[in-house]
């Protein structure tokens, strides 16, 4: 048989050493790459767990900065629809004195003199008639 041949037993002898030296260093290098990277793989878990607590915290702070900015934004709209409603409320009062002051003023001078506010009130009234009948005309 080929196995009882002296240089092929040599040769097979020498090839199941090797393979032995083989598979010796490729445990080695296994169990030299595993305790080497425990220590990376526990740091590795680590940042994880840190870069996780850092998405949670940027999201809360995040939000409540929105909302802050929000209720911020909405004071603001309050204040400025106050304001102009305060500066409506003033426009109006300041309309209504003036129209009160023409009003007077008016009434006055149609104390003063009522003929000339009466010979006013009609060539307003014929101009107004000649418009209108100017329309119809149309």
């Amino acid at each position: 048989m080929l196995t009882q041949n002296p240089k092929v037993r040599k040769e097979i002898n020498h090839l199941h050493d090797s393979a032995d030296a083989a598979v010796r260093q490729i445990r080695h290098a296994a169990r030299d790459t595993r305790d080497a990277a425990g220590p990376v793989s526990e740091d590795v878990k680590a940042l994880i767990a840190q870069l996780q607590q850092t998405i949670d915290v940027l999201a809360r702070e995040g939000s409540a900065e929105s909302l802050a900015a929000g209720r911020r934004l909405a004071d603001r709209a309050y204040d400025m629809a106050e304001r102009l409603r305060a500066s409506g409320r003033d426009g109006m009062e300041w309309a209504r004195d003036r129209m009160d002051v023409a009003v007077d003023q008016s009434r006055q001078r149609v104390v003063e003199s009522p003929l000339a506010a009466v010979g006013i009130a009609a060539l307003a009234g014929v101009l107004i008639g000649l418009l209108l009948a100017g329309r119809r005309n149309e």
